[in-house]
C-alpha cells in the first residue's frame, strides 16, 4: 500500500476488505497470505466490530460431546431450519470446513471452554441435533476478534477506522463483456470514503474489493445491532454498482432481546442462556413452549420461539414491559458463572437484577438478516474484481439461520473470499491491460471528485420514520394489506430523500455536525434500498416461510415457493425489479440424511 501520511487522501493497495469484523479480518488475513498487499477499511474503531457482540458459540461436528454428529447431521440442521430455501453447496462447504475453522483457532491461541480431560466442550443450541456449539465463556465473538486481530497485528497489515465508504468505483466492461460470454459488464476500480478523524475524502484504487460490511438489522427500531450499524450500506454500494440482492424478506428476529430499562431496548440476550437450561414463562407463570413447540421447548427453531413470545406478548399474558420472562433461577450461581458471566454482569450493571436469583424479561429483536448479496460459491459478485462475505452475502442459511453457524460462516467464507481476491488480482499482472491499472483508476478518481456529495440537513429523524414504518408493516408478522401499505409510505419518503438532498459544500466537511449527517445521510440511503427490497420481496412470497410469516398465508407452499427471490437494478433510473429462481435440491448422501431427519422429527410430533 502506499505511504500513509497526515495529509494523504490517495491510497492504492492490491486488495482492499471492507469491514473489520470477523469476515474481514479472516479474508485479509488468508488474502495477505496468498502473497496480496491488503488493506482494511472499518466505520467502527479498531478491534470493535459487530463481532463482539456474538456471545453464544460457534458451530463444528466435532463429536467431543456426541460421537454421532458429523458434518452432514449438522448440514441438515442447517437446511431444514433454514426450510431448505438456502444453496445446498454451500451448506456443504460451510459444514465441511467447520471443524479446520476451530482448529484453525485453537492453534492461533482461541481460548475455548474445556472439559476436565481436555476436549473441547460443546453445548446445545436451539433446533441443533446435537450439542456442537463451541464457546468461549458467553463472549466468544470477542475471543475470535481478539484472536484474528492477533493475526492482523503479526502480519503488519493496515486497518484505516473511522471511514465510511460512500460509493464504490467500477468501471464500464462492456465492450470485453461483449466479446466473452463470461465476462462481467462492470469491473471494480477502488471506493469514495469519508474520513472522520481526517475531516476529508478519501479514495482508494485497487485490483479486487471484498465486502465484508454487515447485515441490515437496523432498519428496525429495536434491534440487537449497534445503532450506527447495519443499516445495509455494503449491500446499497454493491446494489448501486450492478448486484443483484436475494432473499431479502429473510430477517431473523431472535427470540431474546432485553426489554428493560428502555435503553437496553433490543440488546441481546444470548441463545447460550437457554442452551444452558434456561426456560421461557409467560406472566402467568405458564412454560408456553409446551403448546408451540413441544419437541425441544425452549431450543425450538428460533422463528418459532420468536412468534411464540410475539403471540403471548399480543394475547395479553406478557410482563409490564412488554416482554416474557427468561428464568435461570434453578441454575447454580457457580454454573451461571462459569457458563454466562458476561450475561450476569449485563444484567447486573444495566437492570440491577441477579439472575441467580430473579428472572430476565425478553422480547424478540431484529438480529440477523438471512438476505443480502447474491454471489457464486467462491464468493464473486457479478461485477468483476468485487467479492463479498459474511452477513453481507445470502443463500447460506435459507430462511432461518442455525444459531452458532454466523461466526462460522465469516471464518468460512471469509477465508474463501480472501483467497479468491488474491487470485484474481494476480491474475491481472500478466496483462499489459491491467497493468496500467493504477493509473486508470487516477483518472476515474479525479474524475469522480467533480461528482457533488449530497446530503440531508435532518437525517435522524428521516432515518427514524424509516425504522418505524419497517416496525409497523413489515415486523415478525406480515399481511398483504400491511405490506402494501408500507412499501406506498416508503415510496413517498424516497421521492422525499430525494427532493430534500442538497450538496455538501467541501468547506462543510470541517464541521462534526455535517460530517455526522453526511453518515446518517447513507445510512438512510442504505435503508431506503434494502426495505424497498425485504417489502417487496415478502409482497411477492405469498407463503410462511421461516422468518418470513405471513397471516394471509400461514403455511408452506413447496410447490409454488421453493424458490429465492431476487432484486435487480434497472438500468436506467430507480426503479426495483424482482424475479425468481428454484432452489437447487440437495444431492447425494446429504439428500438421504434430510429425509432421515425430517422422518425423525415427523415421528416425534406424532408422539
Amino acid at each position: 500500500m502506499t505511504e500513509n501520511d497526515s495529509s494523504q487522501t490517495n491510497y492504492f493497495c492490491d486488495v482492499i476488505v471492507i469491514g473489520s469484523g470477523s469476515a474481514g479480518l479472516r479474508a485479509a488475513i488468508e488474502a495477505h497470505d496468498n502473497g496480496s498487499k491488503v488493506l482494511i477499511i472499518s466505520k467502527s474503531m479498531q478491534g470493535d466490530p459487530h463481532t463482539l457482540l456474538a456471545r453464544g458459540g460457534i458451530n463444528a461436528a466435532l463429536g467431543t460431546m456426541d460421537p454421532k454428529d458429523n458434518w452432514m447431521i449438522h448440514a441438515s440442521d442447517t437446511l431444514v431450519e433454514g426450510e431448505h430455501l438456502a444453496d445446498y453447496e454451500r451448506v456443504e462447504i460451510l459444514c465441511k470446513s467447520a471443524p479446520d475453522a476451530i482448529d484453525e483457532l485453537v492453534n492461533w491461541g482461541a481460548r475455548f471452554h474445556r472439559e476436565k480431560d481436555g476436549r473441547l466442550t460443546q453445548r446445545f443450541f436451539g433446533a441443533h441435533t446435537y450439542r456442537r456449539t463451541v464457546f468461549y465463556e458467553d463472549w466468544t465473538g470477542n475471543e475470535i476478534i481478539r484472536v484474528l486481530m492477533q493475526q492482523v497485528i503479526e502480519r503488519k497489515i493496515t486497518i484505516m477506522d473511522n471511514v465510511h465508504i460512500a460509493k464504490l468505483l467500477v468501471k464500464n466492461n462492456k465492450d470485453k463483456a461483449d466479446g466473452q460470454s463470461n465476462s462481467s459488464t462492470y469491473k471494480i476500480r477502488g471506493a469514495i470514503g469519508i474520513d472522520v478523524k481526517k475531516e476529508q475524502l478519501v479514495k482508494f484504487s485497487c485490483k479486487s474489493l471484498i465486502l465484508a460490511s454487515g447485515g441490515y438489522t437496523r432498519v428496525y427500531s429495536i434491534s440487537s445491532s449497534r445503532n450506527y450499524e447495519h443499516y445495509g450500506e455494503g449491500i446499497e454500494l454493491a446494489y448501486e454498482a450492478g448486484v443483484d440482492l436475494v432473499d431479502m424478506e429473510m430477517v431473523q428476529f431472535h427470540p431474546t432481546g432485553m426489554v428493560w430499562p428502555e435503553i437496553t431496548l433490543g440488546t441481546l440476550v444470548t441463545e447460550a442462556i437457554r442452551g444452558e437450561g434456561g426456560i421461557l414463562l409467560n406472566s402467568k407463570n405458564e412454560r408456553f413452549m409446551e403448546k408451540y413447540y413441544p419437541e425441544r421447548m425452549d431450543l425450538g427453531p428460533r422463528d418459532v420461539v420468536a412468534r411464540a413470545i410475539y403471540n403471548e406478548i399480543a394475547e395479553g399474558r406478557g410482563t409490564t414491559h412488554k416482554g416474557v420472562w427468561l428464568d435461570v433461577t434453578h441454575l447454580s450461581l457457580k454454573k451461571i458463572l462459569d457458563r454466562l458471566p458476561s450475561m450476569y454482569k449485563q444484567f447486573k450493571d444495566i437492570a440491577g437484577i441477579d439472575i441467580s436469583k430473579e428472572k430476565m424479561e425478553v422480547s424478540p429483536t431484529a438480529h440477523y438478516s438471512m438476505g443480502g448479496l447474491s454471489v457464486d460459491i467462491n464468493c464473486k459478485t457479478k461485477v468483476e474484481g468485487l467479492f463479498a462475505t459474511g452477513e453481507v452475502i445470502s443463500q447460506i442459511h435459507g430462511a432461518n439461520r442455525l444459531g452458532g453457524n454466523s461466526l462460522l460462516d465469516t471464518l468460512v467464507f471469509g477465508k474463501i473470499a480472501g483467497r479468491e481476491s488474491s487470485i484474481f488480482e494476480k491474475q491481472l499482472q500478466t496483462t499489459q491491460e491491467d497493468c496500467l491499472l493504477e493509473s486508470k483508476v487516477d483518472r476515474e478518481l479525479r474524475k469522480f471528485e467533480t461528482e457533488p456529495i449530497m446530503v440531508l440537513d435532518k437525517p435522524l429523524s428521516f432515518r427514524k420514520e424509516i425504522q418505524d414504518l419497517m416496525d409497523q408493516f413489515a415486523g415478525i408478522v406480515r399481511s398483504a394489506s400491511n405490506l402494501q401499505k408500507g412499501l406506498e409510505k416508503l415510496l413517498i419518503l424516497k421521492d422525499r430523500f430525494h427532493s430534500q438532498i442538497r450538496i455538501l459544500h467541501e468547506n462543510e466537511l470541517s464541521n462534526e455536525n455535517h460530517i455526522q449527517n453526511l453518515i446518517v445521510t447513507l445510512e438512510v440511503k442504505s435503508s431506503l434500498v434494502v426495505c424497498e427490497a425485504i417489502i417487496r420481496s415478502a409482497l411477492m412470497r405469498e407463503e410462511s416461510r421461516g422468518a418470513h410469516f405471513r397471516s394471509d398465508f400461514p403455511t408452506i407452499n413447496n410447490e409454488m415457493w421453493h424458490v429465492n427471490i431476487y432484486c435487480t437494478k434497472e438500468n436506467e433510473g430507480r426503479k426495483m425489479m424482482l424475479y425468481k429462481k428454484n432452489v437447487k435440491e440437495a444431492k447425494g448422501n446429504l439428500k438421504e440424511v434430510i429425509k432421515d431427519h425430517l422422518k425423525a422429527v415427523h415421528n416425534n410430533e406424532s408422539e
